[in-house]
């Protein structure tokens, strides 16, 4: 089994999505998703992660189910 984990390209966090570069990003991990063979794919929520993986979604001819718990949570580190 492999597991990919990729993160979102550029965000633009007021608009929940990608700005220009992040775009960018994730037009040229499209190119780079069409070699890799897909299985699953998943998604989080958020609409900077699925504007990110709809690029390579989009190329592979894949779907993605969206998936509550990839969505980032607050975390609190206690270093004591």
């Amino acid at each position: 089994m492999r597991i990919l984990m990729i993160r979102h390209g550029d965000p633009d966090y007021v608009n929940d999505t990608l700005t220009e570069k992040g775009w960018r990003e994730a037009a040229l991990l499209a190119d780079t998703a069409k070699d890799l063979r897909l299985g699953d794919c998943y998604v989080s929520p958020l609409g900077r992660a699925a504007d990110t993986a709809s690029c390579s979604l989009k190329i592979t001819g894949k779907t993605a189910k969206t998936m509550d718990w990839l969505q980032e949570f607050p975390v609190k580190v206690d270093i004591n």
